[in-house]
């Protein structure tokens, strides 16, 4: 299988590169990594603390789940963040690079672009880290990026099927997600990555994960480039049609595969088998399990989506989605998802994307590698590809 940003693969055909810089000013509280990501944050160059990593509980917006990312302090000022000029502004509509041209009518219907290698930036922007996002999806994308330090230009703008955009973002931005929408800016989120650059004397660590807590809506590639350590993909490289098709019974909502944990918490659906599969295994839990005696009146929505007792409980949450309550701090991935009851929705994402979030403290144990963040020290780029494979 060829894995896009690798370097193998013949070279992309028309592939369309776009290069924009600067960022949106908004002034406003610094925040904490989940709430942040539904406000317009600030384009700040003050000094103080980096952020933390954005390890630990996966920040995605399952009801309950407890902030795993940085805590940002003070007020960010509204000066300008320099990331260079562009040729085209703020506007969506940008020139090319590299003067190749790509079918603007690009749709559903239209031809899985080839995956070669990942264009570089024009050029590197000094105090910058670049941000490369691709489509190699078979419709257009909608992108927004977003976080404590800056909204990235053009915002909103349309990524044609087979295009590449690089942006600039500030070497001190935190809280931060890149977000593709199907239908227009902002209409119908299909998917997201999440990250936090921090910026130390010995270099940029560019902290990224890729999530599935809330849902599949799209295979995703995310990528650090740097001189230091753990500059790794986290990715799914299953084709799109494998998650419309793989799943599970009841969850297909649209074009996503909804989590059990947000299908469960919604009241409408808490009275199904399937959100009430768990219920058992929560009481023995409570009743067995040295430390898990709060556990007591918890529901199996509680148990997917990490919630309530469970917010603080990574252990008994992990144990309890992979049906690994009699041996919970077990890091052989193998055992997991065989003794039922467990998660289906978590089972069949790991089973489709493998090492990837699929519910809030999938990072427990921390050797089992089951989490899809990485820290790339003196980080220089983040390249994203959706559908990477097509």
């Amino acid at each position: 299988m060829l894995v896009p940003g690798h370097g193998a693969g013949s070279p992309v055909a028309a592939e369309k590169t776009s290069w924009h810089t600067g960022c949106k000013l908004e002034g406003m509280r610094g925040s904490i990594w989940i709430a942040l990501i539904t406000l317009l944050p600030s384009c700040s160059d003050a000094a103080g603390p980096g952020a933390n990593d954005v390890s630990g509980q996966d920040s995605g917006t399952s009801d309950g789940a407890s902030d795993s990312g940085p805590a940002e302090s003070g007020v960010s000022d509204s000066s300008t963040y320099d990331g260079g000029s562009s040729d085209s502004g703020s506007s969506a509509d940008a020139d090319t690079v590299d003067g190749s041209d790509v079918d603007s009518a690009a749709g559903e219907d239209a031809s899985t672009p080839d995956a070669g290698p990942f264009s570089p930036p024009p050029e590197d922007k000094p105090d910058s880290v670049e941000v490369g996002v691709r489509n190699l999806c078979a419709f257009p994308l909608w992108i927004h990026a977003a976080g404590n330090g800056g909204v990235l230009q053009p915002d909103d703008a349309k990524l044609e099927s087979g295009e590449t955009r690089w942006y600039d973002a500030p070497e001190q931005w935190s809280a931060s997600r890149i977000t593709a929408y199907l239908d227009g800016p902002r209409d119908n989120e299909i998917e997201k990555v999440e990250m936090t650059f921090v910026d130390q004397p010995e270099g940029v660590i560019l902290n990224y994960n890729l999530t599935y807590v809330d849902w599949v809506g799209l295979p995703v590639e995310i990528e650090g480039l740097g001189d230091g350590g753990d500059c790794k993909p986290a990715g799914c490289y299953a084709p799109r049609s494998d998650i419309l098709s793989g799943c599970p019974a009841g969850l297909l909502d649209g074009a996503k595969c909804r989590s059990l944990g947000g299908y469960c918490m919604n009241a409408a659906h808490q009275g199904e088998a399937i959100c009430t599969k768990l219920g058992g295994e929560v009481q023995r839990c409570a009743e067995t399990q040295p430390g898990c005696e709060g556990a007591v009146g918890a529901t199996t929505a509680d148990a997917y989506a990490c919630a309530g007792f469970f917010a603080s409980s990574p252990k008994w949450c992990a144990a309890l989605n992979r049906g690994m309550l009699d041996d919970p701090d077990n890091p052989d991935t193998s055992q997991y998802y065989i003794n039922d009851p467990y998660s289906v929705y978590a089972k069949w994402v790991h089973q489709t994307c493998p090492g990837i979030y699929a519910f809030p403290y999938d990072d427990y144990p921390s050797n089992a590698g089951e989490s899809g963040f990485h820290a790339c020290g003196g980080g220089k780029e983040l390249r994203v590809t959706f559908c990477p494979s097509g």
